[in-house]
């Protein structure tokens, strides 16, 4: 592929689809560069226009449930070390360094052998990649492993697009796309829809309620927590810094609601 039209880029991902080829493209650095963020763009429609949707209607079926992060870990300088930089560099190694006929294959298996081997390699080790993330969440009923392909339809997808990559590119510019989308998914795209979002105020003759959300836990703010709760009527909610569900729970007991994990200030009165 020396074209490096937008036409001729998604015309071979499809045929990669079909069937996958181990076969490299040789362009430029910067060419590889906007390679990556054709793709970037292509992965942000199709979450727009067919992943968010169809979250929306699956959480009419099921509420997926998924562990709060340590407030130490849901730090803006953690999540940039853990979820963009080591999470996709061993999931890399894990799932996608092997799909490259190199000299370790070379004395194990013939490149004729390897040809019809690999389709199938990329197969599984994408559907293997996209299906373990439904560890992400800890629910168990019938209905959450029958929606489970639908669940982590971004990550099965997002399998396809970087082991494309890795095999047009190399190692190294799969992890790169991979870092990158975790970055706009975990930091750049919360915290751009936190600077349009205004607090929630709901405000009657009897109470006050004011809550605003937090992207990241900040280890220089002080975490605060104050309720007054008598005869088993709520007086008074003062708290920052705090997941919403840390709130409930305090409120209501351990496990009686559930919320999506939110970091929040909360005032009542």
């Amino acid at each position: 592929m020396h074209n490096l039209s937008t036409k001729s880029v998604f015309l071979d991902f499809f045929n990669f689809l079909k069937k996958p080829n181990d076969q490299q493209i040789e362009i430029s650095t910067k060419e590889k560069i906007i390679l990556l963020f054709k793709f970037l763009i292509f992965e942000l429609l199709i979450t727009c226009i067919v992943v968010l949707p169809l979250d929306y209607i699956i959480n009419h079926f099921i509420k997926l449930k998924s562990e709060s992060y340590d407030y130490k870990f849901n730090t803006i300088y953690m999540v940039f070390i853990l979820v963009v930089l080591l999470v996709p560099f061993f999931e890399e190694i894990i799932f996608r360094s092997i799909l490259r006929y190199n000299s370790i294959f070379k004395g194990k298996i013939s490149r004729e052998k390897w040809n019809k081997f690999f389709p199938y390699l990329v197969y599984s080790f994408s559907i293997a990649f996209g299906l373990i993330h439904a560890g992400n969440y800890f629910n168990i009923s019938a209905v959450f492993y029958l929606l489970s392909p639908l669940i982590v339809l971004s990550q099965l997808s997002g399998a396809f697009v970087i082991s494309y990559i890795r095999v047009r590119l190399n190692f190294y510019y799969g992890f790169f796309y991979h870092a990158l989308w975790n970055f706009v998914a975990a930091i750049v795209i919360p915290s751009v829809m936190i600077l349009f979002a205004s607090p929630y105020i709901d405000k009657t003759t009897n109470y006050t309620l004011t809550i605003e959300e937090k992207v990241f836990f900040h280890l220089n703010e002080t975490q605060t927590t104050s309720l007054d709760l008598r005869d088993h009527k709520i007086y008074k909610i003062e708290v920052t810094q705090l997941y919403l569900q840390d709130i409930l729970d305090l409120v209501y007991g351990e496990g009686k609601y559930y919320v999506d994990k939110y970091i929040v200030n909360m005032k009542f009165f």
